[in-house]
């Protein structure tokens, strides 16, 4: 249970750039009740860049850097409110990393014992960690390394894994050299109410959290920029993506395709 937020833009540019100074700020403060660590990873040229932290992100000034002071053709930021009996620590915090890919998740999949069943002890022990987020993110890889396309791997395995998981969260945000990817898949999910209400933050819980706690939203600018947020952020101009979908953002042409992930389906290029 997180929050998410990313950018792609034709040019390097901050995610202040992209969302506005008042929106980084109201993002970086979704931390304080997603204090379990935070990370990013961003295109640094040909290579993907990672970092993280198991520190809160709240009053961290390096993610206040990351999300205002570093220029970058795409970035995916990452707040952690940690699913119960996982260690928060830095194996365990978002974005994982395998080569050029990397992957952060807000939502859970459970029971997680019959998910690790999937997966071997070595493609765990090559993602790091063991959250469910890791596994799931091995999976991915199964695939992909197999010869699917990164959009198909991903695709193929939330519609898969919700099929077998129904009341599982599946929001990814998964970047490489060459695309963003976001997916959407969150019907019948748990909503951690009991966590908001231990927070002890009251009328100080973000908007949005209690109706549309798992909502992903996007919004494109003027220059072509394209950014994509979890809730929690009040401005203008967002659009909600639709229940069971993704999208693949090519970082080269910012051309958007979208899919349906109750079925298998060819992606559809909607701009």
């Amino acid at each position: 249970m997180c929050r998410l937020l990313a950018h792609v833009s034709p040019t390097p540019a901050t995610t202040q750039d992209v969302i506005g100074d008042a929106s980084c700020v109201e993002w970086q403060r979704l931390g304080r009740l997603h204090t379990d660590g935070w990370g990013t990873a961003w295109l640094d040229g040909d290579q993907v860049r990672r970092y993280r932290d198991a520190a809160r992100g709240l009053d961290s000034p390096d993610l206040t850097d990351a999300l205002v002071d570093t220029p970058t053709r795409a970035r995916l930021t990452h707040l952690r409110l940690a699913t119960e009996g996982l260690a928060t620590r830095v194996a365990n915090t978002h974005p994982f990393r395998v080569g050029e890919i990397v992957l952060a998740q807000n939502g859970s999949v459970a029971p997680i014992e019959r998910l690790r069943e999937k997966v071997t002890d070595a493609e765990l022990a090559r993602v790091g960690g063991e959250t469910d987020t890791a596994m799931v993110f091995a999976l991915i890889l199964r695939r992909h390394e197999a010869g699917e396309p990164l959009f198909d791997a991903v695709t193929a395995t939330v519609a898969e894994l919700r099929r077998e998981f129904p009341t599982a969260a599946i929001n990814l945000l998964v970047l490489s050299q060459h695309e963003l990817i976001a997916t959407h898949a969150n019907e019948g999910a748990y909503i951690p109410l009991e966590l908001f209400e231990e927070s002890g933050l009251g009328d100080d819980l973000p908007v949005d959290h209690i109706d549309h706690y798992y909502q992903l939203s996007w919004r494109r600018s003027e220059d072509g920029a394209i950014a994509v947020t979890s809730s929690g952020l009040t401005g203008d101009g967002w659009n909600r993506m639709a229940p069971e979908t993704a999208v693949r953002i090519d970082l080269e042409t910012l051309e958007v395709s979208r899919r349906e992930l109750r079925e298998p389906a060819a992606a559809e290029r909607v701009g």
